[in-house]
């Protein structure tokens, strides 16, 4: 399984986490929090609404003070120092423009306020906005603005302030489908470009997968799982991320294993003796990734399911089927042979490709 421990507090870290715990009252948001992000890394936190992923960010902002624990950035700890001292700029959800300004006056105005050289600020906004593509706009209000235009502006007045760390609180989120797909591809170029530590909050795991070089998988307020996107989806360490990372998600069927083998609905799948001697006889969930549930073929061990929908979408389909004890279950089907709903069909998997859980749903295998 994925390693995901964390390094302690060190000079020349972006960003550590010790020990965080965060609380409103009698409500535990945020508990044993520790997480250490390398210079440089574009790290992702991902989790379900309410997880605990937005009040993270805004305790490393400073907009948010912990209850117990230590924020270190660039290897200073900076867990009482002002936001504004703590090397960091924010963009956020909302674009936050000043309506009566031009976008070379919102990209400058923390300069401004800094009391910066009128002509360093110059300099740094057309810097910004060349990397941005946003030079020929320099002079529209944020009303002449497209949604990504003022993103990107959004992004422009963090770019010029030069901080260690950006953070981005879900700032794609209202944008149409498109443009979440354009401003995605701009966000990687720009890391890319600028080099900065980025700490970047979304719900959308598409986002997390694409931007990430790891991954943080929150759950009421713990993390679950740190690791590289194909470790989270490949590896994942209990059903729960397993479930969560994942388009379509991950079919998860009832069996029990007996002697070395799945016993799923009535048919015996093999596993690797190893297995056996390790965990026994006892009830699990498999789960299995729907490009791994495929039709079965001659003498076969099958799963029988009737489709109740599928679903084209040109360069995949995915059929959708009940099983005979009930089980929910995805297949990714092959396009030349797409069967029609109220097919029965017979799903297999090599259980090699399958992760096994205990009915706490931490992994076994």
């Amino acid at each position: 399984m994925a390693d995901t421990s964390q390094a302690a507090s060190a000079p020349g870290r972006g960003l550590v986490l010790d020990g965080i715990y965060k609380g409103f009252g009698a409500v535990d948001v945020l508990t044993d929090i520790n997480l250490s992000v390398d210079e440089g890394e574009f790290i992702v936190f991902v989790g379900p609404s309410g997880c605990g992923k937005s009040t993270l960010l805004r305790l490393v902002a400073g907009l948010e003070q912990v209850s117990e624990g230590a924020i270190s950035i660039g290897g200073r700890d900076v867990t009482e120092v002002d936001p504004a001292m703590r090397g960091i700029a924010m963009v956020f959800q909302s674009y936050a423009l000043y309506p009566h300004l031009s976008v070379a006056e919102n990209m400058g105005f923390s300069l401004r306020m800094a009391g910066r050289p009128k002509a360093e600020i110059a300099a740094k906004v057309a810097a910004a906005a060349a990397k941005l593509h946003l030079t020929p706009l320099l002079d529209r209000r944020p009303a002449q603005l497209s949604g990504g235009q003022r993103q990107r502006v959004a992004i422009g007045r963090a770019i010029v302030r030069d901080p260690k760390i950006f953070l981005f609180d879900e700032p794609l989120s209202n944008l149409d489908a498109e443009l979440r797909i354009e401003m995605r591809i701009e966000i990687a170029k720009l890391h890319r470009q600028l080099g900065n530590t980025m700490i970047y909050v979304t719900h959308d795991q598409t986002e997390a997968m694409t931007l990430a070089d790891r991954i943080v998988v929150l759950r009421a307020g713990r993390i679950e799982q740190v690791g590289t996107p194909a470790a989270i989806y490949g590896d994942p360490d209990n059903l729960f991320v397993a479930g969560f990372i994942g388009t379509p998600k991950i079919n998860v069927i009832p069996a029990v294993t007996d002697a070395g083998a799945l016993i799923c609905e009535g048919h015996r799948f093999e596993l690797p003796a190893d297995f056996a001697a390790r965990h026994g006889d006892l009830p699990v969930r498999i789960g299995v990734r729907p490009d791994l549930l495929r039709i079965a073929g001659g003498d076969e061990p099958g799963l029988e399911a009737d489709v109740d929908v599928v679903e084209y979408l040109g360069d995949a389909a995915y059929v959708h089927a009940q099983t005979q004890h009930g089980a929910r279950v995805v297949h990714k089907a092959d396009r030349s042979r797409l069967p029609q709903t109220g097919d029965r069909l017979r799903l297999t998997f090599d259980a090699d490709g399958v992760h096994v859980f205990d009915d706490n749903g931490q992994r076994l295998r």
